[in-house]
């Protein structure tokens, strides 16, 4: 704390029972605040809509003179026991909902445009841009995300253009100023080669990205090493961008599995790496090995295999092997992956370097089985069934329900569509179960549902 300004702002006690606090939210942030713990700056206490959006403008008026950023409200229910009697989604409780401010935006000129190659290829344009303060820090760049999006904006070196943070974080360039033009502005002409390694670069099919061609093109094998080792996939400490980068250009790794040959005494000859540093590097990597199937999938980087995809397939097969022993058609049968994605997974592992790579994993002594394996479920009664619960069951917590349904092969959804199988809906069901009504999706009660479940 005291090399690191770190501060913290309390608004609840966590996992903690609040009741055992307080009757309500606003006793838990009181009883918070004469326990010497700070407290958010302002909250108000509403008991009508009005007074409700009144507050929101309010807090609007007041939160730039906050100690910290904010980028909007929280509505809360502040009784414990509505939120017990709400309850929660899948995702969210239903006792609270967020509310965005519109984003802060600044005005400056946009003096280049220089092109990213990430780790699957891709050529991202980014604004270099005349420093401007926006939202608590100093922008000087800004993605503008691909060719299309360029074209679509009309954005040119010169522009006097106006931009935001996406979500309160991620410098974006909105829209050009068109009347400041004095006419020496010029358009990028994106390039046809690969900045970083020369090698040409194509647009697949649908695709709005170009890419580079090469697969050992630097950029592409510092993005994959990073990826690696991020706290989502094989969770490699001290594996960031400083630490790929150096790794790649000292020669010492050219793709994942050489991170498993390193040495000690290699890591602390690099550049600001001490030996304690290596050591930590080269624990992070031995843990590393024991990971779960689904974050050696992810960490392969294979495009537009996600985490959540990673999980369902390791839901579906016992080993990797398995999976890509698979055909595309397969491959779609499980929840979560269509066409594109199947097609990436087939496509990746019929090159003959990603299954040399797969192999010296293998022999490094990587875990290729799926502790998430649940062949039971896959097989159950309820496999490749789609469920929304709405309202309050009379006996069955949304919880319960959600891991009935799941242990039975079935997929538990946030929102109704064509593809839902059924509704369970309890009492005070809203627009879900409207517009599950207008869509024609069977409608279930909790003891239909029981039913179905087999008693």
């Amino acid at each position: 704390m005291a090399k690191r300004p770190l501060d913290v702002v309390l608004y609840g006690v966590g996992k903690a029972d609040e009741s055992a606090v307080a009757q309500d939210h606003s006793g838990v942030l009181s009883w918070l605040k004469k326990s010497g713990f700070k407290t958010p700056g302002r909250n108000w206490h509403c008991t009508s809509a009005e007074e409700l959006v009144a507050a929101i403008r309010e807090l609007d008026a007041v939160r730039h003179d906050f100690a910290y950023e904010t980028d909007g409200a929280v509505i809360k229910l502040n009784s414990h026991s509505m939120r017990d009697r709400t309850g929660f989604t899948s995702k969210a409780p239903r006792w609270a909902i967020a509310y965005k401010y519109a984003a802060e935006q600044a005005e400056t000129k946009l003096k280049g445009i220089t092109i990213q190659v990430g780790r699957t290829g891709a050529l991202t344009p980014v604004a270099e841009l005349e420093p401007v303060f926006l939202a608590g820090s100093t922008i000087g760049r800004a993605t503008l995300h691909n060719e299309e999006e360029l074209r679509r904006k009309d954005i040119r070196i010169g522009d006097t253009v106006v931009i935001e943070k996406a979500g309160e974080v991620i410098p974006a360039v909105v829209r050009v100023l068109t009347e400041k033009r004095k006419g020496d502005e010029t358009e990028f002409v994106f390039p046809t080669k690969c900045p970083e390694c020369g090698s040409g670069v194509s647009r697949g099919g649908d695709d709005v990205v170009l890419r580079c061609v090469n697969p050992d093109c630097p950029a592409q094998v510092r993005g994959r090493i990073e990826h690696w080792c991020a706290r989502g996939a094989m969770d490699i400490e001290g594996g960031g961008e400083v630490l790929s980068a150096q790794l790649v250009k000292a020669g010492l790794v050219r793709d994942v599995a050489d991170l498993y040959q390193l040495k000690s005494a290699e890591l602390a000859a690099l550049e600001r790496m001490g030996e304690k540093s290596a050591v930590n590097f080269l624990n992070g990597i031995e843990a590393s090995r024991s990971r779960d199937m689904w974050r050696l999938l992810f960490g392969l980087g294979i495009l537009h295999v996600g985490s959540g995809v990673s999980k369902a397939l390791g839901k579906r097969f016992a080993t990797i092997d398995d999976i890509f022993a698979c055909g595309e058609q397969q491959l779609t049968q499980v929840e979560d992956v269509g066409e594109v994605i199947a097609h990436s997974l087939v496509t990746w592992h019929e090159d003959s370097l990603n299954r040399t790579l797969l192999a010296r994993l293998r022999k490094a002594g990587l875990n290729f089985d799926s502790a998430l394996y649940n062949p039971a479920a896959a097989a159950g009664p309820f496999a490749g069934l789609t469920f929304v619960l709405t309202g309050t069951l009379p006996t069955l917590s949304r919880e319960e329900a959600s891991a009935r349904i799941e242990s039975l092969g079935g997929k538990v959804s946030s929102s109704v569509s064509k593809k839902t199988d059924y509704v369970v809906a309890g009492e005070e069901a809203g627009s879900k179960l409207e517009k599950a009504q207008k869509l024609g999706v069977k409608i279930i009660d909790e003891a239909g549902f029981v039913g179905l479940c087999g008693g």
